[in-house]
């Protein structure tokens, strides 16, 4: 990390370090991906028609994702943007299936962790990994640089979706969606970004960033890794917060900064 990088990730809510992870190294955690096919009826399992959208906590299940979190490169950038002591609040993978693959509407994520868990401030970072190369067709990652200085934009009106589901930000219907005229004021302004990039790339972004991708009606699949960290002093306070799988109650340190060896 260089000042410039920095203030660029000030500036835009993003930064983007192509090919951090090696194709070795993706291939282990893409191979990885299928233990959970035969999981689905865990808690953590997200399914829609019965094809994983997501799955929370991959670590509590897999030592290779247990060991991915506390990855050095990862953990050298989000310390130098957070700038605090940070632990794990958030692991997932969200899969893309060939064909079928949904989308993710224009949103931001801290909306559901103050709301929900009671998180005070957004010094918190999130790394998405991307594990297939994204090409347009595949509903690769949108965001609209500078839009987290919004802060929480107005929501979406919904209808009679219930905001007091704390369960329900899984699935394609999101309950705190960016409301259509904010979004479209900010991408008039600062346009929209759409990340294609190459497997192994990662993309670090703040949680107020807005950001959406459509669905993937390619024959190619779209795997992504996101692991969100939080500043130790962050901790929810929420006395209703989610499920440790959505949100860890483990608030350790990460200080161990060390090469994983797959």
């Amino acid at each position: 990390m260089d000042e410039n990088q920095i203030e660029s990730y000030n500036r835009n809510g993003y930064i983007v370090i192509e090919d951090m992870f090696t194709l070795e190294e993706v291939n282990v955690y893409k191979n990885e991906v299928s233990y959970f096919e035969s999981k689905k009826k865990l808690p953590n399992v997200i399914c829609e028609d019965n094809k994983i959208r997501s799955v929370f906590a991959p670590h509590m299940h897999s030592q290779i994702y247990a060991n991915l979190y506390k990855d050095f490169r990862l953990l050298n950038i989000v310390q130098n943007l957070v700038k605090e002591n940070l632990y794990l609040y958030q692991y997932k993978l969200n899969l893309k299936e060939p064909f079928l693959g949904k989308w993710w509407e224009w949103h931001q994520d801290y909306p559901y962790w103050h709301f929900d868990d009671g998180v005070s401030t957004p010094d918190m970072i999130s790394a998405m990994i991307y594990l297939d190369d994204a090409k347009s067709y595949q509903g690769p990652l949108m965001v609209i640089p500078g839009s987290q200085k919004e802060g929480i934009a107005k929501f979406k009106d919904k209808g009679n979706l219930d905001k007091n589901d704390i369960l329900n930000s899984l699935s394609s219907n999101l309950k705190f969606t960016v409301d259509d005229t904010i979004v479209k004021t900010y991408a008039d302004q600062n346009g929209i970004q759409v990340l294609e990039l190459r497997a192994g790339s990662v993309v670090f972004f703040h949680p107020n960033l807005f950001h959406a991708s459509t669905g993937n009606l390619s024959p190619y699949e779209r795997d992504t890794v996101i692991i969100t960290y939080n500043s130790i002093n962050n901790l929810p306070v929420s006395e209703n917060s989610r499920p440790d799988y959505i949100c860890s109650k483990d608030n350790s340190v990460l200080t161990e900064i060390e090469k994983i060896v797959l």
